[in-house]
């Protein structure tokens, strides 16, 4: 299939789960809830990573793309119980993101100068501020609400294990300097807030739609920085050849 017609299809299924989540039908659910992430694994598989990070790179987003739909089905079944799994299936494609991320990084490292690394030594240390304290103001948040509930109490260090290592997938992929990765990390980030947020603190206005359309948009990006990711680095090499030419 066509890659614009396989986007278009992605988006389509993905806002008929958004239009349905009010419906009290659970097989609806389950459908148009997995089957755009599906649809955005075949993306991913579709796609061509250019040379050795390239491929290293689509490998480990394919990795992290089936445990995102392992943790997608966790949380469709009933009861408490299956979040903790849910979150451990994310959490382990998370990793993957995160190894996938790297090698973006170190694939861009290999082509920078002296100049270029120090610039990005300032994008890491700011990026890396951000991301810390802003994962310290959320995390005491929800610290204050979980200690209140005794239900709540045991999924502490789980959820303190998660906003670690999303933290860093948020990172890694702002260092790895592709725009449509370090997007698809930032959108992750904000639907895992917004999704704990609503389970721990308080129930949020349309917390259902903000949730899962942006968990949608930034598992595409991130499928979609496989073959871009190789687009830019290759730029990158020429640009580069450019200057020390000229």
């Amino acid at each position: 299939m066509d890659k614009k017609r396989l986007i278009t299809l992605i988006v389509l299924t993905a806002m008929v789960h958004l239009a349905t989540l009010s419906v009290d039908q659970q097989w609806l659910h389950w459908i148009f809830k997995l089957l755009p992430m599906a649809l955005i694994i075949v993306l991913a598989a579709a796609s061509s990573g250019d040379g050795r990070h390239g491929s290293a790179y689509r490998k480990l987003v394919l990795a992290g793309l089936v445990f995102s739909i392992g943790g997608d089905t966790f949380l469709l079944l009933p009861n408490d119980p299956w979040f903790v799994y849910g979150l451990g299936s994310f959490l382990v494609g998370h990793l993957f993101y995160v190894a996938a991320m790297m090698r973006g990084w170190r694939g861009r490292s290999e082509l920078q100068n002296k100049n270029g690394k120090r610039h990005g030594m300032a994008i890491g240390f700011t990026s890396g501020i951000l991301i810390v304290g802003y994962s310290l103001v959320l995390g005491s948040r929800f610290y204050d609400s979980m200690m209140a509930d005794d239900s709540q109490k045991g999924l502490w260090i789980p959820v303190v294990v998660y906003i670690v290592v999303i933290g860093a997938m948020g990172w890694s992929a702002i260092m790895s300097r592709s725009v449509l990765a370090a997007g698809g990390a930032l959108l992750f980030i904000a639907s895992d807030s917004l999704l704990a947020w609503n389970k721990f603190v308080g129930e949020l206005p349309f917390a259902g739609v903000l949730i899962m359309a942006t968990y949608f948009a930034a598992q595409l990006l991130i499928a979609s920085s496989i073959e871009r990711g190789g687009q830019r680095r290759m730029l990158q090499k020429d640009a580069s050849a450019a200057s020390h030419n000229g």
